[in-house]
């Protein structure tokens, strides 16, 4: 397993910006083919330039659209947290009594994934010696199981899914997501673009935290742009969303074809230890997030 990551620094008429990209699997050295190293360059320096045309959009309650890919942290950190069968036992999670009941529209289905193939968050077996496979923790809509190690199933009287993971020997298993992503759904990207009059569309980003048992969270919108009348207009950047994990699984009101796997190098921590992991999304609408930014809208 490796990671490669680019950081790129550009200065235009005095004024700095900096970003990155970053890709990570478990392969062997042919992974970073010629071909891939450019895209990284390409992807690196465009992330970064575009900065410089970026604008800090208008603050409020607004949709919200997230590209594919690299969204997967807003479903990780303020949904996958809450279905790890830990929080749930313990009743910290806001889904602790929602086994069986749907908290998505009937297009919403969200995956783990523990043989997803060459991911960074893929396993063999998982840190308990039980097998992986994939996970259906959201079906037609319906919350229909947690993510398990050996005591939560003891507990739950179920079978464990694959998720009992740590760090190292140094530390117990938990209750861990692998790959976690959302399936594709019934409309196309263009199409969710369209139905935006005044909106933004999110492609990138860093920094965020998350309030496990409520889902509340902040992220910090790296790239961007804004959406006016059905179009990508404007670059954004500088961009905090703010909402509520379950709520905005609820809001969730499209889900294009077109998943992707990031293939970044991403890394979730929990109780002090962290384990690699993988996430991907297709684009998908979000009814309304509050976005932070300079001033309210009119």
């Amino acid at each position: 397993m490796t990671r490669l990551y680019l950081s790129c620094v550009a200065e235009q008429d005095g004024k700095k910006e900096t970003n990155g990209y970053n890709v990570a699997g478990r392969a062997d050295i042919g992974f970073y083919s010629p071909e891939k190293l450019d895209r990284m360059v390409r992807e690196a320096v465009s992330r970064t330039v575009v900065l410089f045309d970026a604008v800090t959009p208008p603050a409020g309650e607004m949709p919200v659209v997230l590209g594919a890919g690299a969204s997967g942290i807003l479903l990780h950190e303020a949904i996958g947290h809450g279905m790890e069968a830990d929080f749930n036992r313990k009743g910290v999670s806001i889904f602790s009594d929602r086994i069986g009941k749907p908290v998505a529209n009937k297009f919403v289905n969200i995956v783990d994934e523990g043989t997803l193939a060459a991911a960074r968050g893929a396993i063999n077996v998982d840190d308990e010696g039980n097998p992986v496979g994939k996970t259906m923790l959201v079906e037609n809509g319906i919350l229909t199981t947690y993510l398990h190690d050996s005591i939560s199933a003891k507990h739950y009287k179920v079978k464990p899914t694959g998720n009992g993971r740590r760090e190292s020997y140094r530390y117990a298993p938990l209750p861990r997501m692998r790959a976690t992503y959302m399936l594709p759904g019934p409309h196309k990207k263009e199409e969710i673009i369209a139905s935006v009059k005044k909106g933004i569309y999110c492609t990138n980003f860093t920094n965020g935290q998350v309030q496990i048992g409520a889902g509340d969270f902040t992220f910090y919108v790296k790239n961007g742009f804004l959406i006016e009348d059905g179009k990508l207009t404007t670059p954004i950047k500088d961009v905090n969303i703010i909402g509520n994990g379950p709520k905005v699984l609820e809001k969730i009101d499209m889900v294009a074809d077109d998943l992707v796997i990031d293939e970044g190098g991403w890394t979730c921590g929990k109780d002090g230890q962290s384990v690699p992991v993988s996430q991907g999304i297709p684009t998908v609408r979000v009814a309304s997030i509050t976005v932070g930014g300079r001033g309210k809208q009119g």
